[in-house]
């Protein structure tokens, strides 16, 4: 038997009176496989009501001030004597809420800056020895088993998810993203979401995936368009949401994609390629030890209804191997 946050089965019981359905959850709950439950509605706290965030010294603040911490842990405890009393021995919780979140939450500034910890319940779950994972960990482990995942010192590449929506869009509308990769700044969730099903969806296209904190930070991928018309062939694209940049994670999440590529598809070239002015994208090429081939003046870009100047660049596996051989793949 497990325990889940009563939102993620579909119960309106969030601060604003919404929910977070995942279907898949709400489906274990049906089956009589979970029991669902709201720590802060069992501590007393109505529905809706005032959004809260752990501070940095432990307490939990509602953003008008008053101290709610009392709620919280009673709440919490509630919750922990209903997972004793059905036996649960694991738990699927909403990420991120100051009583369920695990592994990150929300600063305490409610300026949507998230940092490394805990929500209350989780705690509680986790010092009595029972697992917890957030529903987009239970959506790659227990759903996509059969996917392909692939993993770095810091990162995991796995296939995005609709349950990513939310992540996804926190980086995906800043307009310092996507217009410089030539296509327009995200809208809502909603529309992430669909870019999910329509794009983000595709074959050899990844979430790239903080390790310490589970969540998605960015995307990469290997298409095939114009420039990889052959077999043989691919073109390689990225985008990392700003608060990671400059910090070496998509040379570390592409040499995990173009070793698959060359390996396991067994690719001849990979093709790469930014338009004038990103410098971050030049700079990750070259990196990775893209060769210079053209550049295109009046590149079109159809997402953004204009032209460009675009350079290409290309990585041919004779190149990667010795790269890989000589150490200089792994600067």
């Amino acid at each position: 038997m497990l325990i889940v946050s009563k939102c993620l089965a579909g119960v309106p019981c969030r601060y604003d009176g919404k929910d977070n359905l995942v279907p898949e959850i709400k489906a274990i709950v049906e089956r009589g496989e979970a029991v669902a439950v709201c720590p802060e509605v069992l501590g007393g706290l109505p529905t809706p009501r005032v959004p809260s965030e752990i501070q940095p010294d432990g307490r939990v603040l509602s953003k008008q001030g008053e101290d709610v911490t009392a709620q919280f842990v009673s709440g919490a405890a509630r919750a922990m004597t209903l997972c004793r009393a059905h036996g649960c021995t694991g738990a699927i919780l909403k990420a991120r809420s100051p009583s369920c979140g695990k592994g990150v939450v929300y600063d305490g500034s409610f300026t949507g800056k998230r940092v490394p910890g805990s929500g209350v319940f989780v705690k509680m779950l986790l010092d009595a020895g029972i697992p917890v994972m957030t529903e987009e960990e239970y959506l790659v482990t227990a759903c996509g088993k059969n996917e392909t995942v692939l993993e770095t010192e810091r990162l995991i590449l796995r296939p995005w998810k609709e349950a990513d929506a939310g992540e996804c869009f926190f980086y995906a509308k800043d307009p310092r993203v996507g217009p410089i990769c030539g296509w327009p700044a995200h809208t809502s969730v909603e529309h992430t979401r669909q870019v999910i099903r329509d794009v983000l969806a595709a074959p050899e296209t990844y979430a790239i995936v903080l390790r310490e904190t589970g969540l998605p930070i960015g995307s990469i991928g290997l298409h095939r368009n114009d420039l990889a018309q052959k077999d043989d062939e691919a073109e390689l694209g990225y985008w990392l949401g700003v608060p990671f940049w400059g910090r070496g994670i998509a040379p570390e999440a592409a040499r995990a994609l173009l070793r698959r590529a060359f390996e396991d598809l067994r690719l001849a070239r990979v093709w790469c390629g930014y338009y004038d002015g990103n410098e971050q994208s030049k700079r990750v090429q070259e990196k990775l030890g893209f060769r210079y081939q053209w550049t295109t003046d009046g590149a079109p870009v159809p997402q953004m209804g204009e032209t460009r100047k675009a350079h290409v660049s290309l990585l041919t596996k004779a190149d990667w191997a010795a790269a890989r051989d000589s150490g200089e793949g792994r600067q």
